[in-house]
């Protein structure tokens, strides 16, 4: 958390006194990739939606071209009816807030800009990540547990006799195709990127148990829309 802190002071030092205008935000993105441990593949695919509100600077700034600040809601595919029924949607598992900062390049003068973005985003996993496969059945039984290093405390959360960390810091990397509209009242991003995850995997099997960590660079895909409101 306070390195977030930190990247927003930044910010704050970074920025030009005149700030062009604010907009709203939605975003869909897609995300998937296969984690693979000593045992077993285990493929992770899922959506996620984020709802931020977007400053940006005037277009002398040198650093960046503006920043936003959101919450962010993944989807999870459940399990009900002690397994009965399956792919159940539930859009209440992995909450995250969400900085971002970019900087836009024009490409045409209808509105056309291209750039980078960096986001950190801080918030609880949900089970879509935290996942369990079973190789075999029976006596010999085998089985891969594979779960997001948690690296982050959350307020209020870690003082209640947990010892150790509860959420999870990450960041994302990626590159916006944006075209306005309406004069600038509307924009959209075409999103291109990567989010950095580190999991550890634990492999149980007859011969013995084997704990190890690495990080996942996760391919994700989106597209936003944004709406000017001043």
């Amino acid at each position: 958390m306070r390195r977030c802190i930190v990247i927003m002071g930044m910010i704050g030092l970074c920025q030009s006194a005149a700030i062009a205008d604010g907009r709203i935000n939605a975003t869909f993105d897609f995300n998937q990739h296969t984690l693979t441990s000593t045992l077993n593949d285990i493929g992770l695919e899922f959506q996620g939606i984020d709802v931020e509100f977007e400053k940006t600077f005037s277009e002398n700034n040198p650093v960046i071209s503006g920043f936003a600040i959101g919450l962010r809601r993944e989807l999870f595919y459940a399990f009900t009816g002690f397994g009965g029924r399956k792919d159940v949607d539930r859009w209440d598992e992995g909450t995250y807030l969400a900085f971002r900062i970019y900087k836009s390049f024009a490409l045409h003068p209808r509105g056309w800009s291209l750039g980078p973005a960096f986001s950190i985003l801080y918030g609880i996993p949900g089970t879509t990540l935290d996942r369990t496969i079973t190789s075999r059945y029976g006596s010999g039984n085998s089985y891969t547990h594979v779960f997001p290093v948690r690296n982050a405390e959350m307020p209020f959360v870690d003082n209640v006799g947990l010892s150790a960390d509860t959420a999870l810091l990450y960041p994302e990397v990626a590159v916006m195709l944006s075209r306005q509209f309406a004069k600038g009242g509307i924009r959209l991003d075409w999103i291109g990127g990567v989010r950095i995850i580190r999991f550890g995997f634990v492999d149980s099997s007859p011969q013995g148990d084997v704990f190890s960590e690495s990080h996942a660079f996760i391919p994700t895909i989106g597209i936003r829309v944004g709406f000017r409101v001043f």
